[in-house]
């Protein structure tokens, strides 16, 4: 069966997200946030399979590659899907825990798993990071009341007349990081989050974001995607090197003022950076959200 490839694009992405709402297990790398931000760097298609309630979705940077299907994972039927639609072996990166666990159970043998701990997401409370109570975050408290004391900010939501402050700022945070990472995976995330998601904000409603604002100036801000059961997904936080503890602040502020009606946090994956990884764990995430390499003989 030759499955029929449509460019992520702000049309495909409303019928992608009826489908990813029958997900049984949300991921960030299948958020519209991350998928529509990186559509242009990695070239991601959407092949959609109304009947079966699937959707495909494809990469073509730097090579070819798939990702998990989304849409109705309680089915017994997945082994002549598969076979009907790829050839042996079919490789899914990023496939989630729990379609995983459904893919061994009715596949057995022919299911190979490696473990992307890179890709790993990471859960929280939201009270807990909105709260920051008990012993294990006083080193956080301490970090962002100095920075109370020594700055006078603001917090203000995310606006379509805030949007080229934010934008300008994005510019400079990305100049200005670039010495300490890839310039390539920088440069290009940039793009997509001014191109796609700050470009399209008013027409992105499951999107909202905060910013902070010291003597007139953005110094930090964060833009995450409202989730189907009570999960908020942190996509983009950036702070600027020049305040110390901008980025404790901005998360804390942000979720404070921004985050009633949810429970559960996904600050999403470390991509193996040990201090990105060390400061992640600071927080003490409950769970995460586990992801693999799976090859299939079919």
């Amino acid at each position: 069966m030759r499955l029929l490839f449509k460019s992520v694009n702000l049309s495909t992405i409303i019928p992608y997200l009826e489908l990813w709402r029958k997900t049984p297990q949300k991921s960030s790398d299948y958020s519209s946030g991350v998928l529509l931000c990186w559509q242009r760097a990695l070239g991601y298609e959407f092949a959609f399979e109304e009947d079966e309630e699937l959707v495909w979705i494809r990469g073509e940077v730097p090579k070819e590659h798939y990702l998990a299907p989304v849409g109705r994972w309680d089915r017994s039927d997945w082994g002549d899907i598969l076979r009907a639609r790829f050839d042996s072996p079919a490789v899914f990166e990023l496939v989630p825990e729990t379609l995983l666990d459904i893919w061994r159970g009715q596949l057995g043998g022919i299911v190979e798993a490696e473990e992307n701990r890179a890709s790993w997401e990471y859960l929280h409370r939201l009270e807990d990071l909105s709260e920051l109570s008990g012993n294990k975050y006083v080193k956080k408290r301490n970090r962002i009341n100095q920075f109370v004391k020594q700055n006078p900010y603001k917090y203000l939501p995310i606006t379509e007349e805030l949007l080229p402050r934010i934008t300008e700022f994005q510019k400079k945070w990305c100049d200005s990081y670039k010495v300490f990472s890839q310039t390539g995976s920088i440069e290009m995330e940039s793009d997509g989050i001014v191109r796609s998601i700050l470009g399209n904000w008013s027409r992105l409603p499951q999107m909202l974001g905060g910013a902070l604002e010291v003597m007139g100036d953005i110094v930090a801000y964060t833009v995450a995607e409202n989730v189907q059961n009570d999960i908020l997904m942190i996509h983009f936080e950036k702070a600027s090197l020049e305040f110390n503890a901008a980025y404790q602040v901005i998360n804390h502020e942000f979720l404070l003022h921004e985050g009633s009606g949810f429970k559960i946090v996904n600050r999403e994956e470390d991509m193996d950076d040990l201090g990105l990884r060390d400061a992640k764990m600071s927080y003490h995430p409950i769970d995460f959200v586990k992801k693999y390499t799976v090859s299939i003989r079919l």
